[in-house]
């Protein structure tokens, strides 16, 4: 065992040892180290011996121990003998105290350190509990004349610091919405007719969103972008004339609403909907469906071509497609871009979170994490909410795990770990959740990796656990 001052015990923290010294009787812890394997604990002590005399009519004992209130350990007695005392021992085969032949010792067989290295089960009281020697001296007519302890160190299981990430700054909040619409219009016209069939319903799916929007004071409208989608049916020059008159119809009805120039409302149209079709097919359970899903793959010939194959190959087929799938073909999808303005006040941005918590950027939930205190639940419901809302930004399932970490709940770490990316941060709570889940080998292997990339608690985490 390496002779040192003062060494960190694996998997713990610890305090330096202390003693009272008594002259003529001094043993000195040198080097200890405690160390949790499991469900085992690794108890090793040094102790000096080289100030120690023992006189000729005299025993010393040395006993260690781990305490922690009404719980005691103790480890094997060691005992050292005067010359007389030892002759007295070896007549009479008479030990103070009984139970350790195996360490009995003459003085001039006393060597420079004793070590003890012992395994013991690991049990709950040990966490908190203190290692101390006791030393003891006795006389002639085995009169115990001097006893007292020495506190060698604390032993309490290693506490991770749980760290969390800032997010990067949005200089510009751009988000976007997304939907879609059904308008129906009468056979081969490009007119809307708001009461036309369910046109009322699906019209108002694009108005409230705009409503919604522009009622906003934080939000500001940059742009609207409408596709229009036509189905496969009739020749391919009508069906792009219904597509494109039809997307304009939309648009100039959304413009007239709510007063937009003109250029605000970008344009687009598919004239067939191919790719809609496929993936109705490829969901449904219709006959023939591998066939119909190679004409549709037809890269060699154009879509009327194909329309006409599909049509005369496989009439009931393509009768019950027309019937149930091309009407879902002939849509609009609009997309509505627009920005909302950072919030700089963390009691703002506390009033934002609780009544419109997507307006937050997740630099704005980190900045609100500041005003809880760190465990409680107010903060982790922030980084709860910000990783909802942001599924799959790194930082914010790396500040989920810390927190969840950090609270005591542990459902749903590892699925916030494994979407936190490769950095150091990431890399160190994958330690931690190794260390929680008792696993110390995988802990220090993810604590090196995260050191040796820069991480400081990392590498502070590693020296606790002795891998340093």
């Amino acid at each position: 065992m390496k002779r040192l001052i003062i060494i960190a015990f694996s998997a713990f923290v610890a305090a330096g040892a202390s003693a009272q010294a008594v002259k003529g009787y001094m043993a000195e812890p040198s080097a200890w180290k405690l160390t949790r394997n499991g469900n085992m604990m690794d108890i090793d002590l040094s102790v000096s011996l080289a100030d120690m005399d023992v006189k000729s009519n005299s025993l010393v004992t040395l006993t260690p121990r781990l305490v922690n209130g009404h719980d005691t350990l103790t480890l094997s007695t060691v005992g050292f003998y005067g010359r007389r005392r030892w002759f007295y021992y070896e007549r009479n085969q008479k030990r103070i105290p009984d139970g350790f032949r195996e360490n009995s010792l003459r003085r001039e067989e006393m060597p420079e350190y004793w070590d003890w290295y012992e395994t013991v089960p690991y049990g709950d009281w040990m966490n908190g509990s203190e290692l101390e020697l006791l030393r003891q001296v006795y006389g002639c007519c085995n009169d115990l004349r001097y006893e007292d302890i020495v506190k060698v160190g604390g032993f309490s299981r290693f506490v991770p610091e749980f760290i969390f990430k800032a997010p990067v700054v949005e200089r510009t909040k751009s988000r976007h919405i997304e939907g879609r619409a059904y308008i129906d219009f009468p056979v081969s016209q490009t007119v809307i007719y708001p009461d036309y069939r369910n046109n009322r319903v699906e019209l108002a799916k694009i108005l409230a969103t705009l409503d919604t929007l522009k009622g906003d004071g934080d939000i500001e409208i940059r742009k609207v972008a409408i596709k229009g989608f036509a189905s496969p049916e009739s020749p391919y020059e009508n069906n792009a004339r219904l597509a494109k008159g039809r997307t304009d119809a939309l648009k100039h009805y959304v413009s007239e609403l709510y007063q937009f120039p003109s250029d605000f409302i970008q344009t687009s149209y598919e004239p067939e909907n191919w790719e809609g079709l496929r993936e109705y097919v490829v969901s449904s359970a219709i006959t023939n469906r591998q066939a119909i899903l190679e004409i549709i793959d037809m890269t060699d010939r154009d879509p009327d071509t194909k329309e006409w194959i599909l049509k005369s190959r496989y009439p009931a087929e393509y009768k019950f497609l027309l019937a149930n799938c091309y009407p879902g073909l002939r849509r609009s999808d609009y997309t509505i871009d627009y920005t909302i303005r950072s919030f700089t006040d963390v009691d703002e941005i506390e009033r934002v979170f609780l009544d419109s918590p997507g307006k937050l950027s997740l630099h704005e939930f980190y900045m609100l994490s500041s005003k809880y205190e760190e465990g409680s639940p107010e903060f982790a419901r922030v980084f709860d909410v910000a990783v909802t809302l942001y599924p799959d930004d790194e930082a914010a399932n790396l500040n989920a795990a810390s927190a969840e970490m950090n609270a005591g709940h542990y459902d749903r770490v590892p699925g916030y770990l494994a979407k936190a990316g490769d950095s150091p941060e990431a890399d160190y709570l994958r330690g931690v959740w190794a260390y929680l889940s008792e696993d110390e080998a995988g802990a220090a292997t993810w604590f090196r990796k995260s050191a040796d990339a820069g991480c400081e608690t990392a590498e502070n985490a590693l020296r606790a656990l002795g891998g340093r």
